[in-house]
This record gives structure tokens, sequence and C-alpha cells, in this order.
């Protein structure tokens, strides 16, 4: 009996010495959750991406052109069209009419906008610098006239022309009457020369044809060419009878004005 005593005694003390290290135990503290609970551990938590947006938007979608715009309303006015021409209803119509009015309203505004802008620009005016009107016309020409005068006297010093004819040839006698009024005008020297060895009324002294016709592309008659006969360039005037006033015109652009210049 003493040692079942001792041995209840020492099993009090071990429990009463071991109680406060399993108390300390987070098990032991959890007991009440049952010693089998077999609970799966949480879900890591997603790591974000470095350099990139949670979130993913869509790109905004492409801007039309205005040509492609235009080619739209284009579409659509001549699809409106032929529906109203194949099924002339009073709805089909309507429609039609209503998408010409609006094109014919957006043609409007485009032209009102495109003489405002002329009008504050004179460099984009074709009108300032070449008027239409009727006094500005007159002005113009006698400007250009002017001009063309001094131009082609400055170009008779040191240019000529050669006058390519026939002897039964009409249009090369009124050529050659024309020729000799500028000669008297501008002192512009001539040389006149028969592609079949005949005379003109107006240069009794022109030359037969040596092969200068052939060197220079005489195509045909009248013809006439500028002359320089210091460097030997030569330019096509043009065939066929040309007025006094077209000559000094055509002079003064192939000499003395770049392409493109007027």
């Amino acid at each position: 009996m003493r040692r079942l005593l001792w041995g209840l005694l020492a099993t009090a003390l071990l429990l009463a010495v071991a109680a406060p290290a399993w108390a300390a135990d987070p098990w032991y503290g959890d007991k009440a959750r049952g010693w089998f609970w077999k609970e799966m551990p949480p879900p890591p938590a997603p790591k974000p991406a470095i350099g990139k947006d949670k979130t993913t938007q869509a790109p905004p979608p492409a801007r039309k052109t205005a040509t492609e715009e235009m080619a739209e309303v284009r579409a659509g006015l001549e699809e409106a069209k032929n529906e109203a021409i194949l099924r002339p209803t009073p709805g089909s119509l309507s429609k039609y009419l209503a998408l010409q009015d609006q094109t014919m309203d957006k043609a409007m505004l485009f032209t009102d906008m495109w003489q405002r802008v002329r009008w504050a620009n004179p460099a984009l005016d074709y009108a300032f610098t070449h008027p239409t009107a009727a006094g500005g016309v007159r002005v113009e020409r006698e400007m250009t006239r002017a001009e063309q005068k001094a131009a082609l006297r400055v170009v008779a010093k040191d240019n000529g022309l050669f006058f390519f004819f026939k002897g039964n040839c009409p249009y090369c006698t009124e050529q050659g009457r024309i020729l000799q009024a500028l000669v008297k005008e501008y002192q512009i020297t001539v040389m006149a020369v028969s592609l079949d060895g005949s005379s003109n009324p107006d240069f009794p002294n022109a030359k037969p044809d040596n092969g200068i016709a052939a060197k220079m592309g005489v195509q045909d008659a009248p013809a006439m060419f500028i002359v320089n006969p210091n460097t030997q360039e030569t330019l096509p005037l043009g065939y066929g009878v040309v007025p006094i006033d077209e000559i000094e015109t055509r002079i003064r652009r192939m000499v003395m004005m770049q392409p493109g210049v007027y």
C-alpha cells in the first residue's frame, strides 16, 4: 500500500513539472481542434509580375484617315443612289436626297473656306499676280508686253534666228513677212534657209540648205530656231505661222526664264 502511494506521488510530481512545457507547445495548446484534424496548408499568395500592369487594357481603335472617311461617304451616296434607281420608293429617294444635300453642304463649306483662305493669303491667290478682272487683265498685258519687248531687245544683241522655209509653202511666205517685221522693230538677225533651193519674197538672199537643217533636227517648214553664235546653242521656237507677239513671248520664256516660271 505504501509503495502504491509513493508511485502516485511520483507521478503527480512529474506531471506538475512537465505541464508548463506541454502548455507552451503549439500543438498542445491547440488540442481542442483534435489530434487528427488533417488541414491542408493555405495556398501561397500570387507574386505580382515585375514591370507589367496587373490590368490588361485593349488598345484604342485606330482612327480613320480622311481618305477612308471620304471613301465611306462616297460609297454610301453611291449605294443610296443605286438603291433609289433600282427601287424608287419614297423611303429610298428620301434617303438619297438627304445624303446628296449633306454632301453638297460639305462641298459648299469647302468652297467658301477655300476662297477665304485665298483672300487672306496673297501667295496662295493666283489672281493676285495674274488678275482676272477686266482692268487687271489690261494692266497685266501692258506690263507683260513691255517686259517682252525689253527682253527681246536684250536677246537680239547676242542671238539670231534661223528661218527654214520652202518655196511652195504659203505658210512659209506668211511667216517670212512676220519675221521681216520683227527685224525692223528689234534689229535682230534672221538667217533664212531654203530647204528646196527656192527663194522667199521677204528674204531674197536666203541660203540653200547645206545640211544645217538635218543637224538642227528640222522636221518641217516653216520652222524657227534661236541661235547663239558665241555658244553655238540652239533652241526651237516652233513650227507653222507664229504671230509676232507670240514670237516675243516664246523668245522671252526660252532665253530669259526658267521652266515653270510664267
